[in-house]
């Protein structure tokens, strides 16, 4: 298990060194997430609180992002560490949950449709090209107008006020399956790694 103490530029270097499925379990799937600091009892309970408020089995729920590598993998972050200000990305991983809201996705009645934001509307675009593709739905932009908002909404919202995620704010994407999960962290394991390389390669 790793230490919350470990430095930005030593994970930056692993996903330089070592292969992305290879970190992506080490970071990811098989460890306890950076901002726990290696406390497993801490973690554990975190996630059956969760689980029981949003029905999920806490084995299907995983945290992702800076919050669970330490360091973002986005690369319209720059790799940025994981600070006072960072939210907390949840990975749910759950085929009920995907299917009722691609359902609602794909059938979303017209007076939903047309209340729905800019920004909404700019996710729902996102999914039809892209986010169904990878067995994902992003949470953190539509999970107020999916049939089930209301106890996710509050579940999340009970989680910021819980150690050690109190004051932030947590987002929580849904997948059709471990391996959707899998295929989707990977990918952006590769383009963090790509990214790494490239400013490797300018220095």
């Amino acid at each position: 298990m790793r230490s919350i103490r470990m430095s930005a530029p030593s994970i930056r270097k692993d996903l330089s060194d070592l292969e992305p499925g290879t970190f992506a379990s080490k970071y990811i799937f098989e460890s306890v997430p950076h901002m726990f600091a290696e406390d497993m009892d801490t973690y554990i309970a975190w996630k059956a609180a969760l689980g029981e408020q949003i029905e999920v089995d806490p084995r299907a729920i995983a945290i992702t992002g800076s919050a669970g590598v330490g360091i973002s993998l986005n690369p319209a972050k720059s790799l940025k560490g994981f600070g006072p200000e960072s939210d907390v990305d949840v990975a749910v991983v759950s085929a009920h949950h995907f299917d009722v809201a691609w359902r609602f996705l794909r059938s979303m009645p017209t007076s939903v449709r047309l209340s729905l934001t800019r920004r909404q509307r700019e996710s729902k675009k996102d999914h039809e090209k892209r986010l169904i593709y990878w067995g994902t739905i992003a949470g953190d932009r539509l999970l107020e107008i999916l049939p089930f908002a209301q106890p996710w909404v509050e579940a999340l919202s009970h989680m910021s006020g819980l150690d050690p995620t109190a004051g932030r704010e947590i987002n929580a994407r849904i997948y059709r399956d471990f391996e959707s999960l899998r295929a989707y962290q990977l990918r952006s394991v590769e383009q963090a790694r790509t990214q790494v390389e490239k400013t490797e390669g300018m220095s």
